[in-house]
């Protein structure tokens, strides 16, 4: 059998694309495409039997995709615009052949992804977040708020001066014939005055006063004021003590045995409650009872010691020199205060005298110190019993 060659079955398609301009449509393709196949096809001098060759169902499948490809794709189809049309220019069978050959892969390939696109699932990759940080509210409390001071206050500048200190009576390098010294001065008002553990408070002018005991021979003494607000001046002084020598006066020669005692200066009237005991020296044992009575049981032996050292236990000794009387020798100037604060003074209003050895030993009691230096107005004790040496 014969067939028509393909060049004679495709020189009638090659002569209807020579009729086709770049702006024909797919219409128009598709219309010259089939007529030329169905020409072709009904010729019986070109086939000897009916058979639909290779190249028809080509032409079909390439006809179909280019109708719907540009149909739906071909923006210059549909355009609206009012630009001018390019001049109509006819197009080779290579040029056209070329043109619908690139045209169909187009459309496939747009075909193609856009089908991929809208049915295509693609995984989807969880990523965790990032951790935040949470920042932590604030804990309520259930302190209650105080608002805040609003009133202006003026922070008056910290004392920081020393107080003044002038000693006015006893200088440094005095001698002085009696044990108990009385010191003067001035300083600040509101200040006090410390010596060792005796205090003395400043009058409205910032007078002071304060009396110590001294010994025999150089006594040092300090004296420190100190203001309210906690400044304190210091002054050291030093007063020479010369214990005077204790005078007894000898009756006249009789047949009896003389007793030895001091003789005491005029006095005043004195309370006959409490009159004086008599006079001469005795063992200090014979006022341990009477010690016993005011002093503290730890403080007795101590206390025995001083009036031994003091007045060697004679009720009645006397100091010229210093005025200082009695058992413990205290100063004529001070005694009646000391004899009222320990409660020797009658209704009448008269004292204890101060040779009275009760009255002697309990003013000593009130003026002796709470401390470990409870002895200071004596200035320090003897070793006695078992009292030892405070001065170590």
């Amino acid at each position: 059998m014969l067939y028509a060659t393909s060049t004679d079955t495709l020189s009638g398609t090659c002569r209807c694309w020579r009729a086709l301009t770049a702006e024909s449509t797919p219409i128009e393709y598709a219309s010259l495409v089939l007529s030329s196949a169905r020409k072709h096809t009904r010729d019986p001098r070109r086939y000897v039997r009916p058979r639909i060759p290779l190249a028809y169902a080509g032409l079909l499948v390439i006809a179909l995709v280019a109708v719907i490809g540009f149909a739906a794709f071909s923006p210059s189809s549909f355009s609206t615009t009012n630009e001018t049309a390019a001049p109509t220019t006819l197009l080779a069978p290579q040029t056209a052949s070329a043109r619908i050959a690139s045209a169909v892969l187009a459309i496939r390939v747009a075909d193609a992804e856009t089908r991929v696109a809208t049915t295509e699932v693609r995984p989807t990759t969880t990523t965790e977040p990032a951790p935040v940080a949470i920042a932590e509210a604030p804990v309520p409390t259930t302190e209650e708020t105080v608002p805040p001071d609003t009133t202006t206050t003026t922070t008056k500048p910290r004392d920081t001066t020393p107080p003044p200190l002038k000693i006015t009576s006893h200088s440094n390098g005095d001698t002085v014939n009696w044990s108990y010294v009385i010191f003067r001065g001035t300083s600040e008002a509101g200040a006090f005055v410390r010596s060792g553990p005796f205090d003395a408070d400043t009058d409205e002018d910032g007078h002071w006063s304060l009396g110590l005991v001294m010994v025999d021979g150089d006594n040092r003494v300090i004296l420190t004021a100190i203001d309210p607000a906690g400044n304190s001046r210091e002054l050291k002084i030093t007063v020479h003590y010369d214990e005077p020598q204790t005078t007894t006066t000898r009756a006249a020669p009789t047949t009896t045995k003389p007793s030895s005692t001091t003789t005491a200066p005029a006095q005043t009237t004195w309370s006959p409650l409490w009159p004086a005991d008599s006079g001469g020296i005795r063992n200090v044992e014979t006022w341990r009872p009477l010690v016993e009575q005011y002093w503290a049981a730890d403080r007795v032996d101590c206390v025995l010691g001083i009036i031994k050292k003091e007045s060697r236990g004679d009720p009645r000794a006397y100091n010229s020199s210093s005025g200082a009387e009695g058992l413990m020798q205290h100063l004529t100037k001070y005694w009646k205060g000391r004899a009222a604060a320990a409660g020797f003074r009658d209704s009448n209003g008269l004292y204890a005298t101060p040779y009275n050895a009760e009255a002697n030993i309990a003013a000593g009691a009130h003026i002796a110190g709470s401390g470990a230096d409870w002895y200071t107005p004596w200035n320090y004790h003897p070793a006695y019993g078992s009292c030892p040496d405070s001065r170590g």
